[in-house]
């Protein structure tokens, strides 16, 4: 995938990989001194490893140099939406990993992280879900209306951009998914900042009277979409996946579908492994 995510701070894919290896080493000319003599005028300097910045600093470091009452990178106030999040066993500071953001279903909430993580994979991604704007008796559900989508990307923009911070999150590798009502927002919120995420999947959610935006016809181009329904889903069936399928595709987008025997309140085991196998072919087809 060659499009840039909004939260890679203007780096290009691949530009880390070029950087020499070890020794750091660097070289400061004496600038008053003759261009005959610069051999004579150049000082080495080797750096102790445990003195370089962190991930995090790197990242902050980069944000502040481009901030500006303009720019996207200025500092947006921390959100208070409630979230959680899911770290891979083993977790490897130095592997950029992807980050998969979930929107739970009906009658659920942000705490399901841990167990839809660990049917998707344990050592594969970073796992971040956030609650539903909707009290659904002691629980959440999703309800995404113009102004309450803008509030949800302000917020998703906030807590990717902390997570960056701390964890070493592949800017070009964020996916959205969810469940039911979920799954909807997860939609609405790829169609409204494509130019964000590198996908979504979309499972069990109501995709009637959906709408794409022309004006992001450009950024929708080649981004990858997962519909799935099973065959008693009371949201949408099988013919509205198609059907919703179809126009996507017309706007440029990558089109998988799966269709399911069973769907209940929350995602089967079979939907989350399917979930672990689209993921990873898009971070492997984005593998140098």
């Amino acid at each position: 995938m060659t499009e840039r995510s909004f939260f890679d701070f203007g780096s290009r894919s691949g530009d880390f990989e070029r950087l020499e290896s070890a020794p750091w080493v660097m070289r400061f000319q004496d600038l008053a001194g003759s261009v005959d003599s610069v051999d004579e005028n150049v000082i080495e300097a080797t750096f102790d490893e445990d003195t370089l910045p962190t991930h995090g600093e790197i990242i902050e470091l980069i944000e502040t140099m481009h901030a500006g009452e303009s720019s996207p990178f200025i500092e947006r106030a921390a959100t208070e939406r409630a979230h959680q999040v899911h770290l891979p066993e083993h977790y490897e500071a130095r592997y950029a990993y992807p980050l998969v953001v979930w929107f739970h279903g009906e009658g659920s909430s942000e705490a399901e992280i841990h167990s839809i993580m660990s049917g998707i994979s344990e050592r594969n991604f970073i796992g971040l879900a956030i609650r539903g704007n909707v009290n659904c008796d002691s629980k959440f559900g999703w309800s995404i209306s113009a102004g309450q989508l803008e509030t949800l990307s302000d917020d998703v923009e906030s807590l990717v951009r902390g997570l960056r911070r701390t964890y070493h999150i592949h800017s070009e590798r964020i996916f959205l998914a969810g469940y039911g009502s979920g799954a909807s927002a997860a939609m609405s919120l790829m169609l409204h900042r494509p130019e964000w995420f590198g996908g979504a999947a979309c499972l069990c959610g109501k995709y009637t009277d959906l709408q794409v935006p022309e004006s992001q016809y450009g950024e929708l181009q080649n981004k990858r979409m997962m519909l799935a329904t099973s065959v008693c889903d009371r949201l949408s069936g099988v013919r509205d996946v198609v059907t919703v399928g179809q126009m996507l595709y017309a706007s440029g987008m990558q089109i998988g579908t799966r269709v399911y025997q069973d769907a209940g309140t929350s995602p089967t085991k079979k939907m989350l492994q399917d979930l672990n196998l689209w993921f990873m072919d898009d971070v492997c087809s984005m593998t140098p």
